[in-house]
């Protein structure tokens, strides 16, 4: 009994032994896997490839509609209407040359008449008088015998002096009615719009009494102010250049349709206070639309300026600004670049660079970098 556990014993404890020289031999045995070192996190950015191209400038600006050319409708002469056009009333449209209104011409025709008159007689007088003048002369020579010039009395001339200057006043008398009479019919100046009105049908108007008050549709423009830095980029005659910028006129929250324009000309001084001047656009056709641009609505203008030749245009995203320089980071060869730039225009959400200080084919990181440093390593996003 006793030698039987005894052999049990030995047996537990060579499966033991067995088992550790098994595992020792396995573990002493089993092939070693080489150690990776952690890849470094390289940032993932998103590039543009640069072009060069031609850039067209617009620049923005606002003001408000008004009217170049105003005036009132007043009669030259007095009298009672017999004429009103329906045109005549706030809100009414008219041609140039079109008739406003009338005033009864009996009056005038009448004074007409007697001027003609007075006229035909003077001159009738003046023939008389320059015939009997003729007589004078002759029987100065022929039957008195005389050879010295004849007095001025005897020849008449104090008498014709005298129906000359008749003649003269006459004539003026009778132009004067005939554009009395012409005055009664009172035309449209221009293209126009009428913006108040104060004439009826009957009514007695004396001379110099204001009708109506209008503005030529044709002289509609707006004052837009803008720095010299935006000036620079436009063609404004009489200023800085022989032509004109063109421009796009927007009424203000409509946007789906527009009225074209060109700068005429700009304000003789600047704003001492905001130190911006104000740019005149002529609005061409303004009522070419379904809505009538009138004076006093407030538009905005987007003008065609000039074109910069071989230039670089970026996003502004791609900007940073750092102790007054502007830069922009690139990508070489898998590394962070620094690169200062020379800004030429911010246009709405672009910038354009001159070419030379970015060039074409190189990567400009778009992405907005937290911590960049010169030479950083990064993954460009495919």
């Amino acid at each position: 009994m006793k030698k039987h556990k005894i052999l049990q014993c030995l047996l537990v404890v060579f499966v033991l032994v067995a088992g550790f020289l098994l595992a020792h031999h396995f573990i002493s045995t089993k092939p070693k896997v080489p150690k990776r070192k952690p890849k470094p996190f390289l940032p993932l950015v998103e590039v543009l490839s640069l072009k060069q191209q031609d850039f067209q400038v617009t620049i923005e600006g606002f003001g408000t509609v008004r009217a170049l050319r105003a005036g009132h409708i007043v009669p030259e002469v007095s009298g009672r209407l017999i004429y009103v056009s329906p045109k005549l009333v706030p809100g009414g449209r008219f041609k140039k040359g079109e008739i406003l209104a009338r005033i009864d011409p009996s009056d005038y025709e009448a004074t007409l008449a007697l001027a003609q008159a007075e006229l035909e007689e003077t001159r009738r007088t003046y023939e008389e008088i320059k015939a009997q003048a003729l007589a004078a002369k002759e029987e100065w020579y022929k039957v008195l015998g005389h050879k010295e010039t004849p007095p001025p009395l005897v020849v008449k001339k104090p008498q014709l002096a005298a129906a000359e200057a008749r003649i003269k006043a006459a004539q003026a008398k009778y132009e004067k009615a005939r554009l009395d009479l012409k005055r009664t019919t009172i035309r449209a100046p221009f293209d126009g719009l009428v913006t108040e009105a104060q004439v009826e049908l009957g009514q007695y108007v004396s001379k110099g009494a204001l009708l109506a008050k209008v503005y030529d549709i044709k002289s509609l423009e707006v004052a837009i102010p803008l720095s010299l830095e935006e000036i620079k980029f436009l063609e404004i005659p009489g200023f800085n250049s022989k032509r004109a910028s063109k421009a796009k006129i927007f009424l203000h929250n409509f946007s789906n349709f527009f009225w074209t324009g060109e700068v005429i000309r700009a304000s003789a001084r600047a704003d001492e206070k905001t130190r911006l001047i104000d740019i005149y656009v002529r609005i061409n056709k303004p009522f070419s639309q379904k809505i009538r641009l009138l004076p006093g609505f407030f538009v905005k203008a987007e003008f065609e300026g000039k074109i910069l030749k071989n230039v670089i245009v970026i996003p502004r995203k791609a900007l940073y600004f750092e102790e007054g320089k502007w830069y922009v980071w690139l990508v070489e060869e898998g590394h962070l670049k620094r690169r200062e730039i020379e800004i030429i225009l911010f246009n709405e959400d672009k910038a354009v660079i001159r070419h030379g200080v970015l060039k074409a084919g190189e990567n400009l990181v778009i992405t907005k970098l937290t911590r960049p440093v010169p030479g950083m390593k990064v993954r460009i996003k495919p």
